[in-house]
């Protein structure tokens, strides 16, 4: 979905205009509509009977632009979660443009340019703060929120309404609830990610239990790397619900080509090292004819799943976030380039956790996790599925769930410092007993050890200095030191040159014109 607004609503995408009001609307994403009706009266009928405040009563997962001539008004907006990205910007004419992606924007401004403090946040945290791009002019629309004649305005705010009710009720409530949202994707052809963790273990569960038959399941695995290769737990689960188990093994020879793959999906440096698994992943799904792949996203999030939850490590929440911290970014980017951009991204994410709903440190934090880190996580879902050709479902980011994750205390959810103590109650009987007892792992990637097989020359060569923008961006001693403690042994830099690799190729792809159209 692209287009652009002025006098009226023009661009690529579903659409439907109602014949008596004239409002327009055009949208992507997948809605639940009352049985028998079409998306265009659905959404128009909500405008008619809320105003600017439809928003926050469609169901399902979207993003849309709706122009009333008669008001005369625009509005773009996103579900609550954000499981469909929307980029808006301003065309060179002043006309508000906007798309599902960011290529689809840029051939209508002026010029390709960098987003300096997009930049900062990227080498500090692995992904933006605040709807930040890499490009210079656009502007990622908020979750949860809606642009109304320019003004950003949040009709979600992930805030917290405990109500009191036994640990079982809530147990009998997830687990209802989640088979409602599974019912139907349960259904030939599905594929699922299945990692061997508690989320996604649960979604391939109730996939095979409502569709009567499994579901095909996917894992990035690493057998030549033992501490990161999650594969056999997947496996338990694949064996107990019979299920066809595609192991997808990475190798280093495939990450140059890949890494390109990846970026022009992408777009803009967002990723994690994680993600060039789970490119290879969605091709591998593609290739096998999937049109849906389910996943256990948002879970983390809705019912405490990071050890960074626990009460200890809450007050340094910031910090084992961190990449790249000042002095780093001090001896890695250019001086003059600091200087110009006077951004402190440690300044904005403190800000944004200030501002963030909740009467108890865990709530904020549920908050700002669920606004930053997944929100970041589902643009690159989004985008890395519908770049195959597949639609990436999260159940456990539908609305209903969200609202009863939100209605439950959160010490209930990490009932004695545990992280998703609940949720494994929940699950208990139905997910291998193995995977619920282990400690949480996360999918790690072995980045570091990779680009030692045989890599050496390759990053050496990508990260040597050239005539490129991106050396007017970083010194190349600061660059060098890196490259040079990892091959040493010095340290393990393996997730600081996968940045540096991604902000260099997004740099020759977009700014340099390298590599042909993107």
């Amino acid at each position: 979905m692209h287009g652009e607004a002025a006098e009226t609503l023009e661009g690529s995408g579903p659409r439907y205009t109602d014949k008596d009001t004239g409002v327009t609307v055009q949208w992507a994403g997948r809605l639940r509509t009352p049985q028998g009706m079409e998306p265009g009266p659905y959404l128009t009928g909500l405008y008619a009977r809320h105003g600017a405040a439809f928003a926050e009563h469609i169901e399902g997962g979207f993003a849309l632009a709706l122009h009333d001539s008669k008001a005369p008004r625009t509005l773009l907006a996103r579900d609550a979660a954000g499981t469909v990205p929307l980029y808006y910007a301003e065309s060179t004419e002043g006309q508000l443009l906007f798309a599902v992606r960011i290529g689809d924007l840029l051939p209508r401004l002026k010029d390709t340019r960098l987003n300096a403090a997009a930049l900062l946040d990227y080498l500090t945290f692995v992904w933006s703060l605040d709807g930040k791009t890499f490009f210079e002019g656009v502007q990622l629309l908020p979750a949860g929120a809606v642009l109304d004649n320019g003004r950003v305005k949040s009709y979600f705010t992930f805030e917290h309404h405990p109500e009191n009710r036994s640990e079982e009720t809530w147990c009998e409530e997830i687990i209802d609830t989640l088979k409602q949202v599974v019912l139907p994707f349960a259904q030939p052809g599905v594929g699922c990610h299945l990692s061997g963790g508690i989320d996604s273990s649960l979604m391939a569960v109730l996939l095979a239990e409502l569709a009567g038959m499994p579901p095909q399941a996917y894992v990035a695995a690493f057998p030549d790397y033992a501490r990161f290769d999650e594969s056999p737990y997947g496996q338990l689960v694949a064996d107990q619900i019979g299920a066809a188990f595609t192991r997808v093994i990475p190798q280093a020879e495939d990450f140059p080509e890949a890494l390109t793959g990846l970026m022009r999906a992408a777009e803009e440096p967002k990723c994690h090292p994680p993600v060039f698994p789970r490119y290879l992943l969605e091709a591998a799904a593609h290739q096998a004819g999937h049109r849906i792949m389910v996943s256990g996203r948002g879970a983390d999030e809705l019912f405490t799943g990071y050890d960074s939850h626990k009460q200890a490590s809450l007050t340094g929440h910031r910090a084992r976030r961190t990449l790249f911290d000042p002095a780093q970014r001090a001896r890695l980017l250019r001086a003059s380039f600091i200087k110009a951009v006077g951004y402190e991204p440690e300044t904005a994410y403190d800000a944004i956790f200030a501002a963030c709903p909740g009467d108890t440190l865990l709530e904020r934090a549920l908050a700002f996790d669920f606004r930053t880190l997944m929100a970041n996580w589902l643009t690159l879902d989004y985008k890395l599925s519908t770049h195959f050709g597949t639609e990436p479902v999260a159940p456990f980011l539908d609305r209903r769930v969200i609202d009863l994750a939100l209605r439950i205390p959160v010490e209930v959810k990490c009932a004695d410092d545990q992280p998703k103590a609940l949720l494994k109650r929940a699950v208990r009987g139905l997910v291998p007993d193995a995977i619920i007892d282990r400690a949480k792992v996360g999918f790690r990637t072995p980045m570091g050890e990779m680009l030692r097989e045989g890599l050496e020359p390759h990053i050496r060569a990508q990260l040597r200095e050239d005539t490129g923008f991106f050396w007017e961006l970083f010194d190349p001693a600061g660059v060098a030191a890196v490259v040079e403690e990892h091959f040493t042994g010095t340290r393990n830099n393996g997730w600081q040159i996968w940045t540096l690799l991604c902000v260099r190729e997004w740099c020759r792809l977009h700014i340099d014109k390298e590599g042909g159209e993107v």
